[in-house]
């Protein structure tokens, strides 16, 4: 071999080498760029995740536990304005029915007319009509009265689960034995009801 074929030779070798230790090596290490996965991208820019300090740990725990707060006293409320509105409609009801109770009466049925009265109420309410039903019962007998009550309209003055009171427009159409044509008394009727064995009661009537 002359001296110049070993000269290039020898310049052409090395080349070789370094061209066959950079495809081993790019064979081994890993990608760059867009095509290289996320964890590969992390590792190269060596960035890793770092721990939450223990005031940022602090910090979202107290976070976690107000909103739990948070969503057990909304959910509270939500229960306890769901029982209220449950409590208005019943004793809504209630005092329609009862407006019609307390202004209906026949003197030939005197004895079941002041029973339902008596059993729809309670409390202040429940007294006084006991101590007037005597007096009331002469009158309606001596002038053989007759009276019949219509309900006009009602709505909750307030309520919450353990008293409602409602407004009652009622109109009462009475007769006696000297009246025959029916007579209208126009009612405003103030009722506060409370609840007793699962039913709700008249504890105190008002005439407007």
């Amino acid at each position: 071999m002359s001296p110049a074929e070993e000269s290039s030779t020898a310049v052409v070798n090395p080349t070789s080498e370094e061209n066959s230790a950079q495809d081993a090596t790019a064979g081994t290490a890993p990608l760059a760029g867009p095509s290289a996965t996320p964890v590969q991208q992390v590792v190269q820019a060596g960035r890793f995740p770092l721990r939450l300090s223990p005031l940022a740990a602090l910090a979202v725990a107290v976070v976690l536990v107000l909103a739990l707060a948070a969503a057990v006293t909304f959910g509270l409320m939500l229960q306890r304005k769901a029982a209220t509105d449950r409590a208005g409609a019943e004793a809504l009801a209630t005092a329609k029915a009862y407006a019609i109770t307390v202004t209906s009466y026949d003197y030939q049925n005197l004895d079941r007319n002041f029973a339902d009265v008596l059993d729809g109420a309670s409390g202040e309410f429940k007294d006084q009509y006991t101590g007037a039903s005597q007096t009331l019962r002469q009158l309606i007998a001596n002038a053989k009265a007759t009276a019949k009550g219509t309900v006009l309209g009602a709505g909750i003055q307030s309520a919450s689960t353990d008293q409602v009171q409602v407004v009652v427009f009622v109109d009462q159409a009475i007769t006696n034995a000297a009246v025959t044509q029916p007579r209208i008394d126009r009612n405003r009727v103030i009722m506060t009801l409370t609840p007793h064995d699962g039913r709700w009661l008249v504890n105190k009537l008002e005439l407007m």
